[in-house]
Order: C-alpha cells, then structure tokens, then sequence
C-alpha cells in the first residue's frame, strides 16, 4: 500500500517495501510524503498513531481531502474499506504520472514509455517540414530530441524497444528523404 499526502513531511530511515527490497530511508519529493506500510488493520492503527505523533510533535497538521491512498491489486475489499476508514481518507488513486514519471511501471514497459516516443516524434514532425542545415538538424537533435529521455532514464532503464525507435526517428531527421524516399543512412 502507498499513502500519499500533499502536506506533510516525514523522515522514515530502515523501512523495508518488501523483503527483497532495500531499506527505504526517504521518499520524499517537493511537498509529497510516500508512506509504504502492510495492508492490514493494525499497518493502518500503527501508521495513524506515528502520523498522530507527527502532528503532536511538528504542529503540523494531515489535510486528509488531498491525501490519497493507494492498494495493490490483490487488497480484498473489505480491508481496502478498514484502512481507508481508520486513516480517513477516501481518496483511493494513484495519478498516471507523478513529477512527470510513470507511477505504475508493471511488466509493459514500451506502453508505459510510450510518451517518451510520442514527444520525441512531435518534436521531429514540426521540423521535417523545415529546410535546415546539418548543423541546424545536429542542434535540435542534441539539444531536444535526446534531452527528453534523459530525466525517464535516470530513475528507469528503458527498454531497447524504445531506445531503438527513438533513434530511428532521429536517424530519419538526420538523413531526410527526396520525394518520399529515405536516404540510405
């Protein structure tokens, strides 16, 4: 499970996700705070009572109506509702992207990396109408089309799936075409 909470701020330090995983000594990004915790009645009594404390000993406060909660696929119901009613938020989501990273990866990486390859392909497709120079093409190709993976591919490793159609595209900028035909690259 994932609490999300627009304003709060907390440090957690040796806090294990899963049993694989590595300690969790921080997430925290801008004002949000990302709280892992066991999808059960006493994950929920246990993490209320340490926001409790939170709140006591920062006299910050918990704005529940932009707090959300997320739950794996495989939370019955029935616990969903007890979690949901002990840290009192009804805000069951998690946004498609969060700082402009997918939030849910999965298995299907090109679909969740699609975006990648639609804004590379919008930025070449306004400029293959354009008569530039190699040097003009060399410039937006350096400075923009590789740019737009570069924040993705710091926290992800994208597939070669995408690497490979990225530079496909950037190859038929590079080398153009005459007359609908693509020159030999």
């Amino acid at each position: 499970m994932l609490l999300k909470d627009n304003d709060e701020s907390s440090h957690l330090e040796g806090i294990k996700v899963a049993p694989a995983a590595p300690p969790v000594n921080h997430l925290l990004f801008t004002d949000d705070s990302l709280l892992f915790f066991k999808g059960s009645r006493e994950g929920a009594e246990e993490l209320s009572n340490f926001l409790e404390v939170y709140c006591q000993a920062s006299g910050q406060r918990i704005n529940r109506e932009k707090s959300s909660i997320f739950f794996t696929k495989g939370c019955p119901q029935a616990t969903r509702d007890t979690v949901k009613g002990i840290l009192h938020i009804d805000s069951e989501s998690l946004n498609e992207r969060y700082l402009g990273m997918p939030t849910d990866v999965g298995n299907s990486f090109n679909g969740t990396f699609k975006f990648l390859r639609d804004r590379v392909w919008s930025k070449i497709k306004g400029w293959l109408e354009k008569i530039l120079s190699a040097g003009g093409k060399e410039v937006l190709i350096k400075s923009i089309t590789q740019a737009i993976p570069v924040y993705s591919m710091a926290c992800f490793r994208l597939p070669w799936g995408l690497c490979n159609h990225i530079n496909s595209l950037i190859r038929q900028f590079w080398w153009g075409s005459k007359q609908g035909q693509r020159k030999v690259s």
